[in-house]
């Protein structure tokens, strides 16, 4: 009993050997190196394993070796091409021969046979697109081992056949067959997910494109089109002075409208900042309160703030504003009927925490997961470019943003910054971290 279990243990870490290797293949190596060192690589690892296999066998009562070696010799000599089949071989025999024994001339001859079948099959397998024809070229190459093995034994080696001997080897290629045929379908299954989720990112990139290009040439043909609507209009030669600056006054309006919107989708694309120095985040916190203080009361919304002293970050003030203004003024407008907006400030370790947290309408798990995607926007009336701009600014400061919210009871955006010590000036190596590249 306990030699069967034993057997079972060797043979369940020949399974370990074959598998590993093709997961650390494909996970790691495959795509990301030449045709060349793809080979190099392949023989080495395909061999190393076959050394393994061949290491860790089973010895039954006929004297006969169970073990995995042909597995990673065919998968490696099918995905590796001819030179790999050759070099497989070597190693195989080699060490075979290293080990001694009876049954090295048995070993010799099926595994010659495998590498003939092998060379003729490797090309048809290397051009087929379709799995299922990848998995019977698979069984054809196996094939020809079983066939090899039935040929060389019934001719030098006859006194090894009984029925226990026939029964023994019968089962043990069935599983053999099994193994390999499922290590080529789970690759090539593997392979195809690999290459349909590229293909899906490729396709959302353009999608995203096109989204960008229709968002932004929407929100400023708009205001382009006011602007033009008003300067015809000033052509009319009745018109009065008070008219003419009323004009001229919405057309600006319009403008800067269009301005705020290209300024928003560059700050997206080129989240790095340029003039960065130490920011007093207490002194600024209170710029954006009294910045965005009219247009709170004008929505029915009180403003509170909780701000600690001496909390310095580096960055760049104009971005921090815009960032921090584009927070605040989601929060008052997710507050329709009015409310409570709270601005709080605080240093946790080596972080300085703005949280704005307001008592609005909330969002539920679906829009927090989509928070600061591309176009994405609670509002009924945007682009979704302000939150992206969020997101950016702070990944361009080294932040952190985490988002809770509760549908009815409001949500609470917070901003994760890492402080400045001194407040004097940013060394070198601040400025470089907080220099990214563009997304």
């Amino acid at each position: 009993m306990d030699s069967i279990i034993n057997d079972i243990q060797v043979f369940l870490l020949n399974i370990f050997f074959v598998f590993i290797f093709f997961y650390l293949y494909l996970k790691f190596i495959e795509g990301k190196i030449s045709r060349l060192n793809n080979e190099l690589v392949m023989t080495l690892m395909s061999g190393t394993f076959i050394i393994l296999c061949v290491s860790y066998t089973v010895l039954t009562k006929a004297d006969h070796l169970m073990e995995m070696r042909q597995i990673p010799f065919l998968i490696g000599a099918l995905y590796g091409g001819r030179r790999v089949a050759v070099y497989l071989f070597v190693i195989l025999i080699t060490y075979r021969f290293y080990l001694g024994g009876s049954g090295f001339y048995l070993a010799l001859a099926i595994n010659s046979s495998l590498l003939i079948a092998s060379w003729y099959i490797i090309p048809l397998f290397q051009n087929a697109v379709n799995i299922n024809k990848k998995v019977y070229l698979t069984m054809l190459a196996y094939f020809s081992i079983i066939l090899a093995k039935i040929l060389v034994i019934s001719l030098f080696f006859s006194e090894l056949i009984n029925v226990r001997f026939a029964t023994l080897v019968s089962a043990f290629s069935i599983v053999q067959l099994f193994s390999v045929t499922s290590f080529v379908y789970l690759i090539e299954k593997s392979r195809k997910q690999t290459i349909l989720a590229n293909e899906l990112r490729k396709l959302e990139k353009l999608r995203t494109v096109s989204e960008l290009a229709a968002s932004i040439s929407h929100e400023v043909r708009n205001p382009l089109t006011v602007t033009k609507g008003f300067l015809q209009l000033l052509r009319e030669p009745d018109l009065t002075d008070q008219d003419k600056l009323n004009y001229i006054d919405t057309a600006m309006d319009a403008l800067e409208k269009a301005e705020s919107t290209i300024t928003d989708y560059l700050t997206f694309a080129k989240p790095s900042l340029e003039n960065i120095k130490i920011l007093d985040l207490h002194k600024e916190l209170i710029y954006i309160e009294n910045f965005i203080d009219p247009y709170a009361a004008m929505n029915n919304v009180q403003i509170e703030v909780r701000l600690e002293e001496d909390i310095y970050i580096a960055g760049e003030d104009q971005k921090l504003h815009q960032c921090l203004i584009n927070v605040v003024k989601n929060g008052i407008e997710s507050m329709p009927l009015g409310g409570n907006l709270l601005i709080e400030l605080r240093r946790v370790v080596d972080n300085a925490i703005i949280t704005v947290t307001d008592t609005g309408i909330g969002m539920d798990e679906e829009q927090l997961d989509r928070l600061g995607s591309p176009f994405f926007t609670t509002k009924d009336i945007g682009t979704g470019l302000g939150t992206m701009v969020v997101y950016s600014i702070v990944k361009a400061m080294r932040g952190e943003i985490i988002v809770n919210s509760e549908i009815g009871k409001g949500t609470s955006f917070s901003i994760l910054l890492p402080v400045a010590e001194n407040p004097l000036s940013p060394t070198e190596d601040m400025l470089s971290n907080l220099s990214v590249p563009p997304l």
